[in-house]
């Protein structure tokens, strides 16, 4: 990878005169573009975001076949350069988590001020399209995101244990009893409240479109998707409302869990490399925004501090719940080479043998082996006779 300082000579912070190589435009528009103000075009750190990417994905074990240690040293290089920019691991955004909730930013970006949290991003709209894709049908919404129970199982409890652990204390006839946080904040679950009428939302049993498999548009796993979605939308006809929205293209949560991931394989969990922040550091800073381990010092995160392959998990498990909806999760299967034909499960309550809650499935799901590589286009293939198809494409 090209160092990133011959990629784009340019800095980042706010410049006080216009190179001469840009004369003819104003200060304060070469500072919206490069500096404080933000109009999301091309920059430098920008670049190194995509590069961290790369890298990561060089590293995988998808084509990092040999597990060769210098490329997760480099995939970590290059997450590392990004995240100096913000003084490492303290720059983590407080209210990262939330980007897409946090109202005062989202107002603030008319102005080209970029969020915290936010490295690159689109334009703002003014709308209500997730909204009404993805609210369930009593709030008018076509509830089409329906998460797993499979995904509500990844997120730990509070005291930071996972839910499949004997100490985590976890109470399946309570489930939402002592949970991580950020269940709450991204998923409805039955009986929790939605939409600018803060309305109760029953997802199990018969009483309500909104309970499973009523309608076309209700939930077929007994969850909707609270994520991405701003809860001051109401999109019933008689008090229709539209709030500004923007996609995020690459966030700094991503580009912390990046180095994680690579940290981890170099020089394991709390290996440094040349860098002043280890894997375990900043898994224990996104853990501790979370709200995670946060009152009993995280004694699983201890745990996993001292074994490389259950810190890898752990890793892996709070990249699935930080970046979830976002388009992650089926690309980081195929980069890792695990398993893509997990059953999609729900969360039908009424669904118990002898005593025991099972969890019917609701859709599943065959990948053949070659199917972690995509098909190159054949189109490619008639240009250049020496370009090979992907085994079974």
């Amino acid at each position: 990878f090209t160092k990133a300082e011959e990629l784009l000579p340019l800095d980042f912070e706010k410049a006080t005169a216009v190179p001469d190589k840009y004369d003819g435009i104003s200060l304060d528009n070469y500072n919206r573009v490069f500096g404080d103000y933000s109009r999301q075009r091309m920059t430098r750190r920008i670049i190194e975001g995509m590069r961290s990417r790369a890298a990561l994905l060089a590293a995988s074990q998808a084509f990092n076949t040999k597990n060769e240690t210098s490329k997760w040293e480099a995939a970590a290089d290059a997450s590392a350069v990004v995240l100096d920019r913000i003084n490492g691991v303290s720059g983590l955004s407080s209210n990262g988590n939330t980007w897409y909730s946090n109202t005062s930013e989202i107002d603030g970006l008319g102005e080209g001020n970029n969020p915290r949290e936010i490295l690159w991003r689109s334009g703002i709209s003014q709308g209500r399209d997730l909204e009404e894709n993805n609210y369930p049908p009593t709030l008018y919404g076509k509830g089409r995101v329906n998460p797993t129970q499979n995904l509500v199982n990844a997120f730990p409890m509070k005291n930071g244990y996972p839910v499949s652990d004997g100490r985590s204390g976890y109470d399946s006839a309570n489930p939402a009893t002592g949970r991580d946080p950020r269940l709450a904040l991204y998923i409805v679950a039955d009986g929790d409240k939605m939409g600018a009428s803060n309305s109760v939302i029953n997802t199990l049993g018969t009483t309500s479109n909104d309970c499973v498999n009523q309608t076309e548009t209700s939930t077929r796993t007994g969850y909707y998707m609270r994520k991405l979605l701003r809860m001051d939308v109401n999109l019933n006809p008689l008090y229709l409302t539209t709030q500004k929205h923007y996609i995020p293209h690459i966030r700094y949560t991503e580009m912390f869990l990046n180095y994680a991931e690579a940290a981890n394989e170099a020089w394991g969990p709390t290996g440094k490399g040349t860098h002043s922040y280890s894997a375990y550091d900043v898994i224990k800073a996104i853990r501790n925004r979370a709200g995670v381990g946060t009152t009993n010092g995280d004694p699983y995160l201890e745990e996993c501090a001292r074994n490389q392959e259950l810190m890898r998990e752990l890793i892996r498990n709070e990249r699935r719940l930080e970046l979830c909806f976002e388009g992650f999760r089926f690309w980081d299967l195929r980069r890792w080479k695990v398993s893509l034909t997990k059953l999609a499960e729900t969360a039908v309550g009424t669904n118990k043998v002898n005593q025991v809650q099972t969890y019917p499935n609701v859709e599943v799901r065959s990948y053949k082996d070659y199917m972690y590589y995509g098909p190159i286009p054949y189109s490619e293939i008639l240009k250049w006779d020496n370009l090979k198809q992907n085994k079974g494409w």
